[in-house]
């Protein structure tokens, strides 16, 4: 891994027509060959234990969740992939319809907007619109 950058991360999330979900937290941005990572831990209590990482690449955006819940789910614009999510109430395969991937990054900076149609055991859960936004944390004085 090379050299990590702490940042501040936040993500907004709408499913279907609902008002959204804002969450931020602070966590690393790193550079591993051409691509860009960001690991950062949930807070969600559900998810406790668990660490996030996106990875990012040109048209590409790729979530792994590792701890006490597992999965993975990638997004590419006009393609339907499948992927998992793994929780101690048991495993369910995800597929991820991606319509749309623009990100506007610099040196890993920047956001990412996707939307997509989700589909949990082949039956279709909900639309879903993310905007990614990762900037420098403040300076903080010591």
């Amino acid at each position: 891994m090379g050299e990590s950058v702490k940042v501040k991360i936040q993500i907004e999330s709408y499913i279907d027509e609902d008002p959204g979900i804002k969450q931020d937290m602070e966590g690393d941005l790193y550079l591993k060959g051409n691509h860009y990572y960001l690991r950062y831990k949930e807070a969600d209590p559900e998810m406790a234990g668990t660490t996030t990482l996106i990875k990012l690449e040109d048209g590409l955006v790729r979530i792994i969740r590792q701890g006490s819940v597992r999965s993975e789910q990638t997004f590419k614009a006009g393609q339907r992939l499948k992927g998992y999510y793994d929780a101690p109430q048991g495993k369910l395969e995800l597929e991820t319809d991606t319509e749309q991937l623009t990100l506007e990054l610099e040196q890993g900076l920047g956001t990412v907007e996707w939307s997509y149609s989700l589909f949990v055991m082949g039956e279709k859960a909900g639309d879903y619109r993310l905007r990614l936004t990762v900037g420098r944390l403040p300076l903080r004085l010591i």
